[in-house]
């Protein structure tokens, strides 16, 4: 069976299940199968990662996409270009105690609030490299990087999540394991598309005091 969109799924995973009332849950097993990725870091993937611009007029402040899950990097749009370090929320109020202005190389993460420090001084954008959270399915024509790349990972975990509802069905440590090797197969196949055997040069970080 095709596994190309959302109704497509829909249709493997009721086959699967073979019981008649379980249609109008199956969405909500897709739901809670498309937040397990998104929390997940075995599912980080560069088919998740995506750009944006962050304008920083007049602040150290700026909105974080709706759809961010992590930060890959961060990079100050100065001339030349300045790669920001993240630092936490404590650590960079204790860094940045005044707002002396100066170009920033540090970058901290609250709530959906990126903050830069020190406090910039001169407007300029920040360009934000990063994993963005799995776009939901919802119609039955929709579909995503996931399903087309990887649908077992959808249609096994899809059907692990239906688990409250099956009780003790024997197909589950089955279904389980299926989907735990889908799901390592998605880091193994981003790990040789990223790297394709070529060795990996170290760089090393040294402090002088």
């Amino acid at each position: 069976m095709a596994l190309s969109n959302f109704g497509e799924l829909k249709t493997s995973i009721a086959s699967e299940l073979n019981r008649d009332d379980m249609t109008a849950k199956i969405p909500d097993f897709v739901t809670m199968l498309e937040a397990t990725v998104n929390r997940e870091t075995r599912f980080r993937n560069r088919r998740m990662e995506t750009k944006t611009t962050i304008a920083y007029t007049g602040t150290d402040e700026g909105t974080l996409p709706s759809d961010f899950i992590e930060a890959r990097v961060t990079t100050w749009k100065s001339t030349p270009h300045v790669r920001l370090e993240y630092v936490t929320p404590s650590q960079f109020q204790n860094t940045y105690t005044t707002d002396t202005p100066g170009t920033p190389v540090n970058f901290t993460i609250y709530g959906d609030t990126l903050q830069i420090g020190p406090y910039p001084n001169a407007d300029q954008n920040v360009e934000l490299l990063y994993y963005q959270r799995l776009t939901a399915l919802s119609a039955d024509a929709d579909t995503n990087w996931l399903l087309q790349y990887h649908p077992d990972v959808y249609l096994y975990g899809s059907l692990v999540h239906s688990a409250p509802w099956l009780g003790e069905d024997a197909r589950l440590q089955t279904w389980l394991g299926l989907y735990d090797r889908a799901a390592a197969e998605v880091a193994g196949d981003d790990a040789r598309a990223r790297w394709n055997g070529a060795p990996v040069r170290p760089q090393l970080s040294v402090t002088i005091v």
